[in-house]
């Protein structure tokens, strides 16, 4: 809200999604939870879409991805040990599976989600890396040691990397890590996460906004207002 009223924009603050949901058209910008920011882009059928771990950027992943299900993962001790998160969009937080208790709160009875897995990294700390137009607008830590910091030359790869995804979003986050593997400390890809409902992890309110700005603008097909690239 400060970043858009900062930059001139009429912000309309709401309590229930039921409130703004006909009012809303094209042109706006609706900051909210994935669910309900998913309900205001279908209402223009639009539907997302954003890998988590593209093909481009595979190189700078240090560790194998594969699918498998909930249940599977459940029944067979010889595959855990893994971390895992959901191919469905934030159905729950991603975790290492080192036992069943450990599946707790990743399903219901009917449901036996399909999961990314991955080889468990020790990692030293992670960062968020928010792009916007094929420009890193800034890095912020969240979790992690700070004795430990990134490499920037494998940051500018990825970036490079990420620029030749087609379809790719002009406001996303490319989560890195500094993880350490045969005793030696290696910058690494994590993950890409859509930009059209983000955690901003101390992000400056203006840069977040314009992150916003751009893929919602990109997914609805209209101008950006707040993409000030043309006054450089």
């Amino acid at each position: 809200a400060h970043g858009f009223a900062e930059m001139g924009a009429e912000v309309i603050k709401y309590t229930s999604l039921d409130d703004i949901y006909d009012k809303v058209t094209r042109n706006d910008i609706v900051v909210d939870y994935i669910d309900q920011s998913k309900a205001i882009l279908n209402k223009f059928n639009v539907q997302p879409h954003c890998i988590d771990y593209p093909e481009e950027l595979k190189p700078f992943m240090g560790r194998k991805i594969w699918v498998d299900t909930i249940d599977s993962i459940n029944s067979n001790p010889s595959k855990w040990g893994i971390f895992v998160k959901p191919v469905k969009e934030k159905a729950f937080t991603g975790k290492i599976i080192n036992s069943p208790k450990d599946l707790i709160g990743c399903g219901s009875e009917s449901d036996n989600y399909e999961v990314l897995c991955s080889e468990v990294l020790n990692m030293k700390r992670e960062w968020r890396c928010f792009v916007k137009y094929d420009e890193i607008a800034d890095i912020k830590p969240y979790r992690g040691d700070y004795h430990y910091n990134y490499d920037p030359n494998v940051v500018d790869q990825i970036l490079e990397s990420f620029k030749t995804i087609s379809g790719r979003p002009m406001g996303c986050s490319v989560d890195i890590a500094v993880v350490e593997q045969e005793g030696k400390l290696k910058t690494v890809f994590l993950e890409m996460n859509d930009g059209y409902s983000l955690g901003a992890y101390g992000l400056h309110h203006l840069d977040y906004a314009k992150v916003l700005s751009a893929r919602w603008s990109q997914l609805l097909g209209v101008e950006d207002e707040y993409d000030f690239r043309k006054y450089r």
